[in-house]
């Protein structure tokens, strides 16, 4: 056995800062959607309007997030009639409408893209995706586009001039308001 102490190389990798991504507290997932180059460029919009504290690798949790909680809202508004969604909704296009959104955009060459979603993100677009393609045929790259389109709309009207430091401070503010 060596007595010999930490190699002089080794100690300055120890020090270099790493390449890639920033590590995070939680790994986030990869998922695939399709996006037309119009939702692209509002992602990249978005980007630009976010609070301080937040970024860009931000917006599919708090648009997912968003999307959840608005789809609990409607879930409860309709709870003592054992439905999802009100009977009113019939189609994906109903719920932009009930919502004061914009139609998407229909491109016929949306290219495919990852996402990364933390966890529990990633759980509540598959949960959401089940429930609006059991009713509507619809596809996770819809869904998805639903999300961020609200999340424009959330971001235009209710985050103006808000700071936040974490996504839980931005969780707990959507909640506050919706629910």
């Amino acid at each position: 056995m060596s007595k010999r102490g930490r190699s002089t190389l080794a100690a300055l990798l120890e020090q270099k800062p790493k390449r890639g991504r920033p590590s995070r507290a939680v790994s986030r997932k990869n998922v695939y959607v399709a996006l037309t180059q119009d939702l692209k460029q509002r992602v990249l919009d978005m980007a630009r309007e976010l609070p301080t504290g937040l970024g860009r690798a931000d917006i599919p949790d708090m648009a997912i997030n968003l999307l959840s909680i608005r789809m609990e809202l409607l879930r409860r508004d309709v709870a003592d009639r054992d439905r999802e969604i009100p009977e009113g909704v019939t189609d994906i296009d109903s719920l932009y409408l009930l919502w004061d959104l914009s139609l998407p955009v229909k491109d016929l060459h949306p290219t495919w893209t990852s996402i990364r979603v933390s966890p529990q993100p990633a759980i509540e677009l598959g949960r959401i995706h089940g429930v609006l393609n059991a009713m509507f045929g619809v596809n996770r790259s819809q869904v998805y586009g639903l999300s961020l389109t609200l999340f424009g709309q959330f971001l235009e009207h209710e985050l103006d001039d808000q700071t936040f430091e974490t996504l839980p401070e931005v969780y707990a503010w959507m909640r506050g308001i919706y629910l």
